[in-house]
């Protein structure tokens, strides 16, 4: 009997131990979140539309990063309130830095979506430029000469931390328009960089990705 009785007890263990493993496991990549040490946000990862390729929330810490250590006039500079009502996020303008943070994280995994699938080894050669557009943004390795902050290479243009670094030096200049371009648009009028962005049809396609997503990963928004 009492044998009997310790055998129960340690079954009843074991079940208990695979329930609470089941419990933990069983959550969906899109609800893993995570505090970036350095800026004390909350990271977030983002389930794409291509049977379940993701966003990893390691990638948003890498953009919080990029912002803080670029000093990213991407969180000072206004952006068009026209763009930001095609995207369900008027109120930008007047965030705190920490939800502009997340918005630039969540907007930069919209168009990587349509850049590369979230795919960090993506590759594309663009035969009409003789070189390759590579990694989660599809850069070049020749950014490296136009944009301050971009340090790829072909040794390290693969790396999801580089390319991100170097993504949001290039976003933060088209942001920042010039005598040609005007400040402030996310979906530019002419192409500057990533065509995803003014193209009618793949623009389209960003603005419904993050509309599909803002009321979760940013409630802010309105």
């Amino acid at each position: 009997m009492r044998i009997l009785t310790i055998t129960f007890l340690f079954l009843f263990l074991v079940s208990c131990s695979n329930s609470d493993s089941t419990l933990t496991t069983n959550a969906t990549p899109d609800e893993v979140r995570e505090t970036d040490p350095i800026t004390g946000i909350q990271s977030f990862s983002v389930i794409g539309d291509y049977n379940g390729n993701l966003w990893k929330s390691e990638w948003t810490t890498h953009v919080y990063d990029a912002l803080e250590d670029q000093n990213s006039a991407l969180l000072d500079n206004e952006v068009s309130s026209y763009d930001l009502s095609l995207i369900n996020c008027g109120n930008y303008n007047s965030f705190s830095r920490e939800n502009k943070m997340k918005f630039w994280a969540l907007f930069m995994a919209s168009f990587s979506h349509y850049e590369s699938s979230y795919n960090p080894n993506e590759r594309y050669w663009e035969s009409s430029l003789g070189k390759y557009s590579e990694g989660l943004f599809q850069l070049s390795t020749s950014d490296s000469n136009y944009y301050t902050f971009c340090n790829v290479d072909s040794s390290n243009i693969l790396n999801p931390k580089e390319n991100i670094q170097c993504a949001v030096a290039i976003l933060d200049v088209q942001i920042d328009g010039s005598t040609r371009r005007e400040s402030g648009r996310l979906f530019p009028n002419s192409y500057f960089y990533w065509s995803v962005l003014t193209r009618s049809s793949s623009k389209s396609k960003v603005i419904n990705y993050f509309k599909n997503r803002v009321k979760q990963k940013l409630p802010a928004c309105s």
